[in-house]
Order: structure tokens, then sequence, then C-alpha cells
């Protein structure tokens, strides 16, 4: 399962009551209208700090798909040979970190507290409520 299957199961939402999964055709969690909003601001950082460009930028931009109560970042990054990895911009620290598991199960994992990653405390308070 991808970031579409699971949208297209979900819809958009908030897991934890810390990250927004935004969605198409929300109109509370509209992905392209975040997308529309905020891709400049990531394509002004320097390419160290976010190292791919962003979509609509560029062949292959990568396209963000989720935000958190603190104004981090969720990318779905263009990996090899059609597959797609997790990129996450960390505001408070200024940091990139990314992931190579589908979106699905890197959420899954933190909800259960077998990936911690500090400053997306999904594990905390758990469980997905829909928007919409």
């Amino acid at each position: 399962m991808d970031y579409k299957e699971f949208v297209a199961g979900f819809g958009p939402g908030t897991i934890g009551r810390f990250l927004h999964v935004l969605h198409p055709q929300s109109a509370t969690l509209d992905m392209f209208e975040t997308i529309e909003r905020m891709a400049p601001l990531y394509q002004e950082l320097d390419p160290d700090t976010i190292p791919h460009p962003v979509f609509p930028r560029g062949d292959g931009g990568m396209v963000q798909w989720a935000s958190t109560v603190e104004g981090d970042a969720c990318f779905l990054v263009r990996g090899t040979e059609g597959t797609w990895r997790i990129g996450v911009w960390f505001r408070q620290w200024a940091q990139w970190e990314e992931y190579e598991e589908s979106v699905p199960v890197w959420l899954v994992r933190q909800a259960e507290g077998r990936l911690t990653i500090p400053g997306l405390p999904l594990h905390t308070h758990g469980g997905f409520v829909p928007v919409d």
C-alpha cells in the first residue's frame, strides 16, 4: 500500500492529533492549496537544507503529502524505478530526514512505537481522525 491507496481508503485526516494527511479533494486539508501556498517557501531554502526540487518546480519534484501542527512538512520523494520514499522537513530544527518505507508502513511503525522520531509524537496520542 502506498500514499494513494492510503488516502483512497482513509481520506484526509489527522493522526495522533499531530500529523495532518493532505488529500487532493479535501475542503479542509487540500493538498493542491497547500502545495500552491507552501512550495515557493520551500523552494527558497538552500539546496543543502531541502535537497530536492519541490513540485511544481522541476521534473519529478517531490510532493507534499502531510504537515504537522508545528509546521513540519512530509514529502513523497521520487526514488528509483517508480518507487517513492518519505522526506521530512523539520522546521523547528531546520533539518531534513529521509525514510525508505511506504507511507502506511512509516505511519504504523510510529503509531506502534517501533519508530520513534523526535518531533513526530504519533505514538503519544495515536489514532486517525478523518476530516471533511
